[in-house]
Parts: C-alpha cells; sequence; structure tokens
C-alpha cells in the first residue's frame, strides 16, 4: 500500500514514510491510493483486537506481520477499562450508544493515541530514522492529553500541545497540566483552536524552523489526526461495532457523528468504502455549523464567529480532514489544491453539493441539554455534550434499522454540563462536580480519574501565536541540554 498527497502526484510514500512525516512536503493530506475490499464477513467473531491485527495488515503494508501483532498489543490491553475496547450500551432494541472513551484519558482520542506512538517507533526502526521527533499537536480539548499520555516518557519523543486558552473545560485543561513526563507539555495560546491549528501548520511547514529543527537531529511531525495512522487506527472500532451490533452480516448500521476536524466520520466513510455495509453515515454539528451549512450548500464559509460551547471539541471552523473527503470524491488533486488555496486566502470555497454522501444536522446549546436530560430521564443513561449532539441528530432522523451514537467522552469530562441539564445544585469546584455526578451514575470513579486528583497541575503557560517557538525551544532545551 502506497499512500500519496491529496494535492498533487509528486509524492507516494510507504506506510511508514507518510506516519512518520504527518503532513506531505506540498502541505497536502497523506491518503492511500486505493481501498481493500476484505471479507469482513469473515471477521464476525474477530474481538477487537484481531480486528486491528487484520486491518493494520492491510494498510501497513512495510510493517511485518508480527510488528503489527506486538504493537496492537501493546495499544489496547489494560489501558482501557472495558475488555472489548468500545462496549456497546443499547438504550433500546434499535438505538445504541458506541462507548469510545474507556482509554487512559476518557475520551476517543485513546482509541489510536495509545496505538500512534507504537506505529511511530516501528515505523523508525523501518526507516532506520535515529533522530528524535518533535510532535507538534493543536487541540480542542482532547487530542492533546491522548497525545500526551500515548507519548509520555518516550525518550526520543517530545510533545508539544497547543490549546485554546478558555476554549476546553476545567477538567480537559487539568488533565493536560497534570504530567510526570517531562518530554510532554502543553500550552495555552491566545485564540481559538482554529488560530492554533493554523499556527501548528505554519511551524511544520516553516522552513527556517524545519532547518533548525534537523541540525539539532529533531523531525517535525504531528499527532492530530492530519497524521493518515491516526486516521487508519480509528476505522477499527466501526468495523468492530458493525460487527458486534448486526444480527447478521449485511444489515443496515447507521452510525451519528459528532464532528469538528472531521477525522471521526472520514473514518466511517473509508469503511464504506471498503465494503462495510453501513447504511447512513451523519455528520452532527454545534452551533458553530459551518460543516452542516457546506453539505447542505456547497459552499464552505469559515468567515464567521467561532462560538463558545458545551462541546468544545466540536467548536473548529477549519476542518482539516474535510480535504481528505472531498479528495475521496474527485480524486482529483489539483482541484484540491485551489479549493484549499481559496480556503487560506478567502476563508471560503464552493463544492458541488450533489456529491456529497453524508448526512448532516445542527443542534442549539439548549438543545443538547435538552438531550442529556431526556436520555437520562429515559434511559437512565448519562451522555456528555458531543455525544448528545449526536444523540439528538439520531432522535430527530428518519434512520431505520440499528443506529449508533458514537459517544466521544466519558460525561465525566464535562461533569458541570451534564449537571447543569439535570437541573442539579453546582458544587464549586470540578472535582465536587464529578463526585456529585459519579452518585448519579452509581458507579465506581474510572481509575484515570483516581490518577488525576493525585497530581499537582503545572502552572499554565498562556502564549500568543508568535511565542509558540519559543515555547518548542524551551521545550527541548529541557530535555536534551545535556547531550
Amino acid at each position: 500500500m502506497r499512500y500519496v498527497s491529496t494535492r498533487s502526484d509528486k509524492y507516494s510514500v510507504s506506510a511508514s514514510e507518510a506516519i512518520l512525516a504527518g503532513i506531505a512536503p506540498d502541505g497536502g493530506l497523506f491518503v492511500p491510493e486505493s481501498f481493500p475490499r476484505p471479507d469482513f464477513e469473515s471477521w464476525q467473531d474477530y474481538t477487537y483486537q484481531e480486528v486491528a491485527v487484520n486491518l493494520l495488515s492491510l494498510f501497513l503494508t512495510d510493517f511485518s506481520p508480527e510488528a503489527i501483532r506486538q504493537l496492537v498489543g501493546k495499544s489496547y490491553s489494560s489501558n482501557f477499562d472495558s475488555p472489548q475496547i468500545t462496549p456497546i450500551h443499547w438504550l433500546d432494541e434499535q438505538t445504541g450508544v458506541l462507548e469510545m472513551w474507556h482509554g487512559p484519558t476518557l475520551a476517543f482520542k485513546d482509541l489510536a493515541l495509545q496505538c500512534l506512538p507504537q506505529l511511530f517507533e516501528e515505523a523508525k526502526k523501518i526507516q532506520a530514522i535515529r533522530e528524535r521527533f518533535l510532535i507538534l499537536t493543536a487541540t480542542s480539548g482532547d487530542t492533546g492529553k491522548a497525545a500526551m499520555s500515548g507519548f509520555s516518557g518516550k525518550k526520543d519523543a517530545l510533545v508539544a500541545v497547543f490549546y485554546p486558552h478558555g476554549g476546553i473545560s476545567p477538567f480537559q485543561e487539568r488533565q493536560m497540566l497534570s504530567n510526570t513526563s517531562p518530554n510532554v507539555r502543553a500550552f495555552a495560546v491566545e485564540g481559538n483552536f482554529d488560530d492554533c491549528q493554523r499556527s501548528v501548520k505554519a511551524l511544520m511547514q516553516e522552513e527556517n524552523f524545519r532547518e533548525r529543527m534537523l541540525r539539532q537531529s529533531i523531525r517535525l511531525t504531528s499527532a492530530n489526526s492530519i497524521n493518515v495512522g491516526r486516521l487508519i487506527a480509528q476505522m477499527v472500532y466501526y468495523i468492530y461495532a458493525y460487527l458486534q451490533s448486526c444480527e447478521k452480516y449485511g444489515d443496515p448500521i447507521s452510525f451519528v457523528v459528532p464532528s469538528g476536524n472531521v477525522g471521526n466520520i472520514l473514518a466511517a466513510r473509508y469503511c464504506r468504502e471498503m465494503g462495510l455495509p453501513v447504511d447512513r453515515i451523519h455528520l452532527a454539528v454545534n452551533s458553530n455549523k459551518v460543516l452542516h451549512d457546506f453539505l447542505s450548500t456547497g459552499i464552505y464559509d469559515a468567515n464567521r464567529e467561532l462560538l463558545q460551547t458545551t462541546s468544545p471539541s466540536m467548536d473548529i471552523l477549519v476542518a482539516s480532514n474535510m480535504e481528505r473527503y472531498l479528495y475521496l470524491l474527485t480524486g482529483d488533486d489539483s482541484y484540491i489544491r485551489d479549493l484549499m488555496a481559496a480556503l487560506k486566502r478567502d476563508g471560503c470555497f464552493s463544492f458541488d453539493a450533489k456529491l456529497f454522501d453524508l448526512g448532516s444536522s445542527w443542534v442549539t446549546e439548549e438543545q443538547v441539554l435538552a438531550c442529556i436530560e431526556k436520555v437520562y430521564t429515559d434511559y437512565g443513561y448519562l451522555l456528555d455534550p458531543h455525544s448528545a449532539v449526536a444523540a439528538h441528530a439520531l432522535f430527530n432522523s428518519e434512520m431505520s434499522g440499528r443506529r449508533l451514537v458514537v459517544s466521544t467522552a466519558s460525561p465525566y469530562k464535562f461533569a458541570k454540563t451534564v449537571l447543569t441539564a439535570l437541573g442539579q445544585d453546582l458544587p464549586p469546584d470540578d472535582r465536587g462536580q464529578i463526585l456529585k455526578l459519579k452518585q448519579l451514575i452509581g458507579a465506581d470513579l474510572p481509575q484515570a480519574i483516581e490518577e488525576l486528583w493525585s497530581l499537582q497541575p503545572q502552572k499554565r503557560q498562556c502564549l500568543v501565536p508568535e511565542e509558540m517557538e519559543a515555547a518548542i525551544d524551551q521545550l527541548i532545551g529541557a530535555n536534551y541540554e545535556k547531550d
């Protein structure tokens, strides 16, 4: 399997090269040159790990079978608190919640970012690379801590995470500021997620910065979903969920996906491209509805105010993986290059909406809170606000057959919002709010939360975008100055 850039036909690389690079030299994103069509029906009795081994073997063709088995074993084991890794909670016979937050940081990003460090280490062996890696990551809330958790303690990798100051939940910030490994560090940035993402991309493409890093034997890459290694790992849970949900292979199963940067829903779309008999794939967004507007009209317009919502991981106006989706629909790299140039220059572009094959909807803040309350009242089940965005879309859709809400985060990560939705009195701090939520759930706290409260958070370091490079230099100096 080779990987090509979405923006030109100049680059064709192996899986290990694509994973280590993160982004193509022309600024495009690496995508598989083709999609295999395996016999998914024969996978029906597979465990999550067995699905992962089989899928990764199709896409990581320069990795040895033994290496793939080993890295999957390290990625998905006791670091998840469910033996199924992504269990399904059925609200009724037709409606289920795909719980993707049983990993160490209580968010779906763990499903890719517990695997990505293993992919990095094996890819370095394949390419015989000795240099260290600097992993630059912009986060709207969950990717940051998941990347820090995955790469924590890796001696040849530094992780610099940038998140919007005031744009994530207190629990998410506490997670990122509570770490014990010097090779990972999170920084608050003045502005919104798009500002963080734009600045990270600019640094990765800035020639002087790249050359300066190379002089220190440091290569740049990313743990964001622009890295195709993350996207491949995310495909596993859709295949496993389908096989766990269907009564007989071929039954229609639909997915409703809360979407921000489009990587999660694109993984579902890639699975359908491979022949998995997925019925409808529905994109659900909050009041930052640029994606819904685009799928409805064909006009992508990021020239609007970014609203701060109760689902901060979806507070995004420029969705990186939309580029991959448009390439999947057209296969035209020069066209995609022109569209992305227009987006960078003008903040907008137009596309033929008749080509879209995803449904979409958006919800208000009031509807998010009402959905959390409804699901708890009707089913005794708690959703976080991101999952509630998807659940509202599902309950107001006309989907037939079995339907799965893709639940991307534990309600504990957004305890204040959940308690507010339920009309509960709010304890003054996030610890008290979590303990109150624990009483409603009626189960022990996840081990990840117990461990978090035992750590003292670092002091927040707040930057303007122009200070990000200096912060990276500090991180490098703190780890490598004795070399």
